[in-house]
């Protein structure tokens, strides 16, 4: 093995910029290793280790000073965009103060950042020649095209599956036709075998590997796909269709921790937008965007459901996964390269920072299709989508109170029997916008049914399990 990957000499893409809030600070993990975002006076991102010198508590749970420095909400110590401790207030005042600011032991450990196309990526080395190494790679960014990639907005969700399983998932396109039916327009009725899937060129520690394949179903049979794989997490899909068009999508897959992996992705194409709905424009924009991130969860459950198994039962066999995976077809191919990849190159697995990876559990559904800790809690629309649905939600409540108590006393007065039922149909009206909202509200939050049995429908009842 002449050439080794570094898994901490790289930059990852770590979080869109639309999921950040300027006023606060933002935890994240990444390789295991806790690290804290926040933008400092010089309106600069800064990405920093989540703990205090002090007492090791979480920086993340601070404030942002008026004059720009990241305050520790345990005791008040503060410190600026280079790590220096710049205020310890029960020494404020005093040489000792200086003293201990000045000290090694009061520094907290920066990290490289840099913001393009509107991502913040990290270098997340700690050694003393980081801010030097960053500048020898450049990240795996979206590659110039004929194509508006500003036109779509980037999407992050962390799930509870590790990153292994979500790179192969990701270089495997035969499974939608299966996994994913019922879902547009995939179906294993249309599915066409795979005959041309191959590496192209050298597979390289630092340059990943190109694939190309054909078509996977009877409507895309003729495209032409190439997928690059850019180490550590990028994944660049161009298909190209013999009427000309063309759709790119970029994906990345942050290892965060053992067992989770953290997904951000966008896609952009040459064809015409969909037709605008008039009833959908006049909502909220951010409930608008919420909305549409609901309708990516039930394609994202099934990826869930048989990522998930597959760890459990690979993480039970003590076998190498060339003896655990049987892979006859040429649709393999991705799989496997990826897999020799990770093998020859990058030790066999991510490399985590402080954490050590355990056999891997059987979640339950609660565990495993929960939404909040997925994407909502991350995503500022979806969670300003909760808090719009609770206040439609009380509006109604108060609503139904006032307009079945008008009803009655409309009743009692024996007024025109037209205003009665008026007053009756709002108050009815207002029952279901208080129910609509809540069941809405339900759907941000978990893939289990709020009422009925608590299964979750992966399919549609007019598609075989």
């Amino acid at each position: 093995m002449t050439t080794q990957f570094s898994w901490t000499k790289q930059w990852y893409p770590i979080i869109p910029l639309s999921y950040l809030d300027v006023l606060n600070p933002t935890p994240v993990t990444l390789l295991g290793k806790k690290l804290v975002i926040w933008r400092d006076k010089n309106l600069k991102w800064i990405v920093m280790d989540d703990v205090c010198p002090h007492k090791l508590v979480r920086l993340s749970m601070g404030t942002i000073t008026e004059d720009g420095n990241l305050m520790c909400r345990h005791h008040g110590w503060c410190f600026n965009g280079e790590g220096k401790c710049t205020k310890i207030p029960m020494l404020a005042g005093s040489q000792a103060e200086v003293t201990a600011c000045d000290s090694l032991r009061s520094r907290v450990t920066t990290y490289p950042t840099q913001v393009i196309q509107e991502l913040l990526w990290v270098w997340p080395d700690d050694s003393s020649t980081a801010f030097e190494d960053c500048n020898s790679k450049q990240p795996a960014t979206i590659p110039e095209s004929e194509l508006d990639i500003s036109s779509t907005s980037w999407q992050m969700t962390e799930v509870p599956v590790g990153y292994i399983v979500s790179v192969e998932s990701t270089f495997d396109p035969s499974h939608a036709e299966f996994l994913h039916e019922g879902i547009g327009l995939f179906s294993p009725k249309t599915a066409v075998p795979m005959e041309y899937f191959e590496s192209v060129g050298e597979i390289s520690a630092q340059e990943g590997f190109t694939l190309k394949h054909q078509g996977y179903n009877l409507f895309n049979k003729d495209m032409e796909a190439i997928r690059k794989f850019t180490p550590p997490c990028s994944n660049t899909t161009i298909y190209r269709y013999s009427n000309g068009k063309t759709n790119i999508f970029q994906l990345y897959f942050v290892p965060t921790q053992p067992g989770y992996c953290r997904y951000i992705g966008k896609s952009s194409s040459d064809e015409s937008s969909v037709k605008r709905n008039f009833w959908f424009e006049i909502l909220p924009k951010d409930l608008q965007t919420g909305l549409q991130h609901l309708s990516t969860y039930q394609l994202s459950d099934q990826d869930l459901s048989a990522m998930h198994s597959q760890e459990v039962n690979q993480s039970s066999l003590d076998k190498k996964w060339q003896r655990a995976y049987f892979m006859p077809s040429a649709s393999d191919l991705g799989i496997i390269t990826f897999r020799k990849w990770l093998d020859e190159f990058a030790g066999g697995s991510p490399s985590w920072q402080g954490c050590i990876e355990d056999s891997v559990k059987q979640l339950s559904d609660e565990q495993l299709y929960d939404r909040w800790h997925r994407h909502t809690k991350y995503c500022p629309s979806c969670r300003n989508s909760l808090v719009f649905l609770e206040k439609v939600q009380t509006f109604g409540n108060i609503c139904i109170i006032i307009f079945a108590l008008l009803t009655l006393v409309l009743i009692s007065m024996g007024v025109h029997l037209s205003l009665v039922l008026i007053s009756s149909i709002i108050a009815v009206l207002s029952c279901f916008l208080s129910y609509k909202s809540n069941e809405i509200k339900q759907l941000f939050l978990s893939s289990i049914p709020n009422g009925g049995l608590p299964l979750v429908k992966l399919y549609g009842e007019n598609v075989k399990k």
